[in-house]
């Protein structure tokens, strides 16, 4: 029996252990499948965040919600709205979350101050849901995502008929944040379908749970790279950093919604035809190994997406640094002694190719910073 009406789970008995037997919607042998009033769907959205499936704690928690807004003789609709908001991306995943979103500029495009304002006072903005809408545990145990999403059939014939019986009912320019392992290539697989255009599904976010805590402050250029611990791929972060940002910066534009004249120059040196870009997955477009024409970044100054320029000194010279550090003197990258010079971008390039250097880039009000070569953009001569 299929649980679409509410009042089914009045008299369900919740224990935060296991997920009632009587909403068992289906079983294959390894998933089984379990309704939870996560059927809201907000129509008016500009920015849905898709996790993998709900778990069974977050599932008990929605379920307590409905239950307690059908005791207050709440609509069918404000029970779901509850349910939903109440058990999505709760604790420090909405901080989280909030911080990287306002990283690469998504408040400015959404024409607020803060992603957290989508948790509080601009909810009317956010679409919460789940590439497998209902619970699946995977024999018993909340499902992890993964490949299967796509390859099993039972799995994929539920992201059919609900993320995007959902997605046909949002608004054509909203855009989609896709979170935990898998849903990257769900959203993938629908954009090769039609279901989604690719430029409107922003990958390559970290985790927001807690336990992704240095890859998030890396993420966000709170943690230096000799910080790190080996567990973080840093030029994976890097990739997907400077992709992230040249996406909104480029959805910014098409948008007609101003995020200032930094944001603009950067919008146009992304749509270089020849140029070399950084993507999340670590693949890359290289261009034809000719004379190189500009060296080039996108970061972060004072919140703004912000173009970096590879410029020479006063001497004519380009400056990069050669990555030096040691347990006893640390990091001396930055060291003058440390410093390399050469004549063309050509041959900064070729320094930069062999991943022993960092490129000085500046921009046009003169901060400064260190990129390495997959966090650049080679745009050489046609």
């Amino acid at each position: 029996m299929e649980h679409t009406n509410l009042n089914s789970l009045a008299q369900v008995e919740i224990n935060g252990e296991d997920l009632p037997k009587e909403l068992l919607l289906s079983d294959n042998g390894r998933y089984t499948t379990y309704y939870a009033p996560f059927e809201f769907v907000n129509e008016s959205a500009k920015v849905v965040i898709c996790g993998i499936t709900p778990g069974i704690q977050q599932a008990t928690v929605a379920i307590k919600a409905a239950k307690e807004g059908i005791e207050q003789g709440l609509s069918d609709t404000e029970v779901l709205r509850h349910a939903k908001h109440s058990a999505s991306f709760a604790g420090a995943m909405r901080r989280n979350l909030a911080e990287m979103m306002d990283f690469i500029s998504l408040q400015h495009w959404l024409g607020i101050d803060s992603c957290g304002d989508l948790f509080q006072t601009r909810q009317d903005l956010v679409h919460f849901t789940s590439a497998l809408r209902n619970p699946v545990l995977d024999q018993g145990q909340n499902f992890s995502g993964g490949g299967a999403m796509i390859s099993n059939r039972y799995l994929w014939d539920q992201i059919q008929d609900g993320l995007v019986a959902e997605i046909k009912s949002l608004p054509e320019d909203c855009i989609f944040i896709p979170l935990g392992q898998g849903v990257d290539a769900v959203f993938e697989k629908l954009a090769s379908e039609g279901v989604v255009e690719r430029k409107r599904v922003l990958s390559g976010l970290p985790h927001a749970s807690g336990a992704n805590a240095e890859r998030i402050a890396y993420f966000c250029q709170r943690k230096e790279r000799d910080q790190l611990s080996d567990r973080t791929n840093a030029d994976k972060l890097d990739a997907a950093r400077e992709g992230l940002l040249a996406q909104i910066a480029l959805l910014s534009g098409k948008q007609s919604v101003s995020t200032g004249k930094k944001l603009q120059k950067a919008q146009g040196a992304l749509k270089m035809p020849a140029a070399r870009v950084a993507v999340a997955n670590d693949e890359f477009a290289t261009a034809s190994h000719g004379e190189v024409k500009r060296i080039y970044a996108t970061g972060k100054v004072k919140g703004e997406p912000t173009l970096f320029t590879a410029k020479h000194d006063r001497s004519g010279r380009y400056v990069l640094n050669r990555k030096k550090s040691s347990p006893t003197t640390g990091n001396t990258t930055n060291r003058a002694e440390n410093k390399v010079y050469t004549a063309t971008l050509r041959e900064a390039a070729e320094l930069l190719e062999s991943g022993e250097f960092l490129i000085n880039v500046v921009t046009e009000n003169g901060v400064r910073a260190l990129r390495s070569y997959r966090s650049v953009v080679v745009e050489r001569v046609q």
